[in-house]
C-alpha cells in the first residue's frame, strides 16, 4: 500500500452510506451479522490490511450504523440532523494526523485505541458534518424506491440523486411505465 490509498471524508462518506444500508429492510436480511462480514465492509472500501474485527468492533459497528442511519432518516429536518451529528462528533471524534509504516500522514479521527465501530461512528459524523456544512442538508436522503430504505448521498453535478443503485431505479420505471399501461 502507499500513496494510491486515499483518506478523508469523500471515502469515509461511501463507507457510511455502505455500512447504513447494510441494515435489514424489506429488501434485505441484516448484512452485518458476523466479524468477517464487517471486515469485509471494511476492505471493501479501501481500508489497509491488516484489519482484525472482534466480536466487540462488531457490536460497535452496528451501535455506529443505527446512529448513522438515523442522520439519514431526519435529513429533512435541519435542526435534528445538526443535533444528531453534534451528538456524535462530541461523543466519538477526537482530530489528529498520523502517519504509518508505507502510508502518508493522514487524518485519524476517533479516539486512539478505539473499536472498529467508533471509528466508523466518528468518521461516519465527521465525512457527514462536512458535506452537510458545504452542501447543506439537502446532500443526505434516502432512496425513493418503493420498499427500499437505503441512504442515498446526493453529491455531484446534475439532478439530486434519487434512488440508490440502477436495480432501485429501474424497478420504479417499469412500475411507472406497467401502471401506466393499466390505465390506458
Amino acid at each position: 500500500m502507499g500513496a494510491d490509498v486515499r483518506f478523508g471524508a469523500a471515502r469515509w462518506a461511501r463507507l457510511t452510506v455502505a455500512l447504513v444500508n447494510t441494515a435489514p429492510d424489506e429488501r434485505q436480511a441484516d448484512l452485518l451479522t458476523s466479524p468477517g462480514q464487517l471486515r469485509d465492509l471494511l476492505l471493501a472500501h479501501d481500508e489497509p490490511e491488516p484489519v482484525e474485527v472482534h466480536d466487540g468492533d462488531l457490536a460497535d459497528a452496528r451501535a455506529a450504523r443505527d446512529s448513522l442511519a438515523a442522520v439519514f432518516r431526519s435529513h429533512e429536518d435541519q435542526d435534528r440532523v445538526a443535533e444528531l451529528l453534534n451528538d456524535l462528533l462530541a461523543q466519538t471524534v477526537q482530530p489528529r494526523l498520523v502517519r504509518h509504516e508505507g502510508v502518508p500522514l493522514h487524518l485519524h479521527v476517533d479516539v486512539p485505541g478505539g473499536s472498529w465501530g467508533s471509528w466508523l461512528a466518528a468518521s461516519g459524523a465527521m465525512a457527514l458534518a462536512l458535506l452537510v456544512a458545504e452542501h447543506g442538508t439537502g446532500v443526505l436522503g434516502l432512496c425513493q424506491a418503493s420498499g427500499c430504505a437505503h441512504a442515498v448521498l446526493r453529491t455531484g453535478p446534475g439532478p439530486a440523486r434519487r434512488f440508490c443503485d440502477n436495480a432501485c431505479a429501474s424497478r420504479t420505471r417499469v412500475a411507472a411505465y406497467r401502471a401506466s399501461r393499466t390505465k390506458g
